[in-house]
């Protein structure tokens, strides 16, 4: 069962936002001829203002917003930064973070848009989150507290209302639950707040402190209350006040989860919490049947037994059809159901539930008219039953951590035109070969074409969706940026972008979607840019080659490899002015990137208080590109790159 959870988890999807953007000025992929004063971006949701954020960057990666990011007037969704004045033509790259006020999810992206460029019809880039699938943490935390939480609501239920109270084992089975329920809101409170990204401080004033708040109190209570039921004779008082605040639990998450969301969000709360209302009673009740029906059998198990099973009937109606109902609302069309990892993750829980009902079904009409008799195999079937509901539980976790298909827009298509970088690559475990070709593959706008085929027959392999996902390695504040593909009627999947805003080198993920079948498939480019002038200065035998870069007109960097031979080398970087003396730089990144490996960023360290740098690298043979990004004290962004061959 986990593994088969595993392999869906593996889908592309995007992960854990809600606050995603619905439209922008400007607008994505846009081009206007006038610098705007501000960015506004209004999300599907209200993003909680005091922890999320808008900066913008140019082409050279230097800042040009003007203040904080704040609310947007008259958007009670939308969040808005100043720009400096006069901005001057170019590409610009907006990335945004936002922590939804509804359900405290973190979602990031990015987009890019013009001044005074070609102006072009681009499409929309989804946002998407640095994970590409749900955290293990997460979706276990999610995976106690909602056992846990089942577990005591159907422990209490059946305790009560087949044995008066709940018997002793069935109580210590409660207080377990209770715990592990607390356990999993700490856990969901910790990837959340880590996920945020923020301080102490800043939480308490925050929605996202508010509903971490409201979640601890009643699981605080629920811990209480089942572990003095265990020591206190007024056992029912204190089983029904654990019922109570378990309930409360369930509907403080389902006022923080995708129902709350969407509209009506009345009806899709109610509808949320009759769904997991229902599934407590129900499963909940069937492992408190196991734990309180052991040793031989007697009339009240065998009681207990019928009353379950009238509860489970319930349950397992009240599930379906509000299942259904929010099945519906969430992925909306058929497409979406078996071309989305959320879609999969629905189908699999569909699956899962059609296994419970019928073993259900075996129990209701095959085993129970038989009892006593049948009591043993009774508790067998039951037992599998909860082993399966464990799985369906795991779906679950795994589903609230995941945005529904209807949070995304469609993506449009766009013109062709000659290639000039072209990269390939292949899924060897699938056979999957990509070909790339991006036009005019500088940094910018660009039109991208990728055609799918069969690596050892070289025959076009049939795709039902073709999605980029855009990264760059060495400049981590840039977040992930997406494009969707349209097919051509050449069989092959296009579309235009800014997603390359920034020269440099970027990683590419090609989600190459089929059906349920999805393969991926990395590429590394490098935009195409004018190569920087470097004046070479060989010495005596035993001294590095300096390297001198030009940058612009008052920067300068000097850079030489130690000792300049394959292994473990100190590349070495100065910033220095026309006139040779060193210019003050508040910060720097290094990246490199091997004849035929992947870029990485190497830890850099200062070695004086102006602008002189130092990065360990294990440097292989053959020509190695390094990227340097520095911004000065006076706030300039420089970067420029480097191909050296150790040796040389």
């Amino acid at each position: 069962m986990t593994a088969a959870v595993a392999a869906w988890l593996a889908l592309p999807l995007h992960v854990a936002a809600h606050a995603l953007p619905q439209s922008s000025v400007p607008a994505e992929g846009s081009s206007v001829q006038t610098p705007p004063a501000s960015v506004v971006i209004v999300f599907g949701e209200q993003p909680d203002v005091g922890l999320s954020s808008i900066t913008v960057v140019n082409s050279s990666g230097t800042d040009v917003d003007a203040g904080p990011t704040t609310a947007a007037p008259g958007k009670p969704a939308g969040l808005e930064v100043a720009l400096r004045p006069h901005l001057p033509d170019g590409v610009y790259t907006v990335t945004w973070k936002t922590v939804s006020a509804v359900d405290g999810h973190l979602a990031t992206g990015s987009f890019a848009f013009g001044i005074g460029v070609p102006a072009n019809t681009l499409p929309h880039t989804a946002a998407v989150v640095g994970a590409s699938a749900p955290g293990v943490i997460a979706v276990v935390s999610r995976l106690v507290l909602f056992a846990g939480l089942v577990a005591v609501l159907g422990g209490v239920t059946l305790g009560i209302a087949a044995f008066g109270e709940p018997p002793p084992a069935l109580r210590k089975g409660i207080a377990v639950a209770a715990v592990l329920a607390f356990a999993g809101t700490a856990g969901v409170t910790a990837t959340q707040i880590q996920a945020a990204g923020v301080s102490p401080a800043a939480l308490l004033g925050s929605s996202l402190g508010r509903s971490l708040l409201a979640r601890a109190i009643p699981a605080l209570l629920l811990m209480a209350s089942s572990l003095w039921m265990l020591f206190n004779k007024r056992r029912v008082l204190f089983a029904a006040a654990a019922a109570v605040a378990a309930l409360v639990a369930m509907t403080v998450d389902v006022l923080n989860s995708h129902a709350a969301a969407e509209q009506p969000a009345a009806l899709n709360e109610l509808a949320q919490t009759l769904h997991i209302v229902a599934v407590g009673i129900w499963i909940g009740g069937l492992a408190a049947l196991l734990v309180s029906s052991r040793g031989q059998p007697d009339a009240t198990q065998i009681s207990a037994a019928r009353r379950l099973s009238t509860f489970a009937g319930i349950g397992l109606v009240t599930v379906a059809a509000t299942g259904v109902f929010r099945a519906v609302i969430e992925v909306q069309t058929w497409q979406s159901l078996v071309s989305t990892a959320f879609g999969a993750l629905v189908l699999l829980k569909i699956g899962l539930f059609l296994i419970l009902a019928a073993l259900g079904a075996l129990n209701r009409y095959g085993n129970l008219p038989r009892l006593p008799g049948m009591l043993r195999r009774l508790r067998r079937v039951v037992t599998g039953e909860v082993l399966v509901a464990v799985g369906a539980l795991t779906v679950t976790a795994a589903l609230v951590n995941v945005a529904p298909p209807a949070e995304y827009a469609a993506a449009a298509a766009a013109t062709q035109t000659s290639a000039n970088l072209v990269v390939s690559g292949s899924d060897y475990a699938t056979t999957v070969r990509v070909r790339m070709t991006v036009t005019p593959g500088t940094a910018g706008f660009n039109t991208f074409n990728v055609r799918v085929s069969d690596y050892d027959t070289g025959a076009a392999v049939s795709a039902g969706n073709v999605v980029l996902q855009f990264t760059e390695p060495f400049r981590p504040a840039i977040a992930t940026s997406t494009l969707a593909l349209r097919k051509q009627a050449d069989g092959s999947f296009q579309a235009r972008g800014g997603n390359l805003s920034l020269p440099g080198i970027w990683q590419i993920a090609v989600l190459v979607e089929n059906g349920l079948q999805s393969t991926e498939v990395h590429l590394q480019l490098a935009t195409i840019t004018t190569p920087p002038v470097i004046q070479v200065s060989h010495f005596a035998a035993g001294l590095p080659t300096v390297y001198t870069i030009q940058i612009n007109a008052g920067v300068q960097a000097q850079v030489y490899l130690d000792p300049n031979k394959p292994g473990a080398d100190e590349f070495h970087v100065t910033f220095v002015a026309p006139s040779g003396n060193e210019v003050p730089m508040s910060d720097i990144t290094i990246g490199m990137t091997p004849p035929s490996g992947t870029p990485a960023i190497l830890p850099s360290r200062r070695l004086d208080d102006v602008g002189h740098f130092v990065a360990d690298a294990h440097v292989p043979g053959g020509q190695t590109r390094f990227d340097i990004l520095a911004t000065t004290r006076s706030g300039q962004a420089v970067s420029t790159y480097i191909l050296i061959t150790p040796g040389s």
